[in-house]
């Protein structure tokens, strides 16, 4: 049995840019790993509270999609996620996941393959990119992951990345080292 890559859509458009870039990744990964797609936008995640129960009682009080999406997540050997960029930064779907993931113990994330792409209308040089780049880093850095890729890519409705052979070409490496 192969091992499972975990792609999250984080954007709400199910045909947007980066879900396209999402797909070519995929279509890579099926090569190496089990793929597993989740739309963030489709499934029932609330906010995290703070509270700790978690981390002193070993399950979260909230009882959402997310107790299974944890369950899912520890048992990946690669995740990948996919964004939009809404204010400088990732789409609230990709961001109350990931402080969900807060849950689980840091032993549920090492040493797992971590895969970002970021898709925003700015120019490459725009600092969201940036932004978006340091805190998965930091992530991957807190929690053990291997960052093993970053895409960055700029496209819009009159620039969809579907018509940029370069970064499809990006995208469908990124899983493969060679990109």
């Amino acid at each position: 049995m192969q091992q499972t890559m975990i792609i999250y859509y984080g954007s709400p458009h199910e045909f947007g840019n980066s879900s396209t870039l999402a797909d070519a990744v995929a279509q890579t990964a099926a090569h190496f790993y089990d793929v597993k797609k989740v739309r963030l936008n489709d499934v029932s995640i609330h906010p995290c509270q703070g509270c700790n129960h978690c981390k002193e009682e070993g399950t979260c009080i909230i009882h959402d999609d997310m107790t299974a999406l944890s369950q899912e997540f520890a048992q990946a050997k690669a995740v990948c996620f996919a964004t939009s960029v809404y204010w400088w930064g990732v789409t609230a779907q990709t961001k109350l996941f990931i402080d969900r993931l807060y849950m689980l113990p840091k032993t549920a994330f090492a040493g797992k393959k971590l895969y970002v792409i970021a898709v925003g209308e700015d120019t490459l040089d725009g600092v969201q990119y940036e932004l978006i780049d340091r805190q998965f880093k930091e992530i991957a850095k807190e929690t053990g992951m291997d960052y093993a890729g970053y895409l960055p890519v700029s496209a819009d409705d009159d620039r969809p990345s579907s018509d940029n052979r370069e970064t499809m070409g990006k995208a469908r490496k990124l899983v493969s080292g060679t990109n």
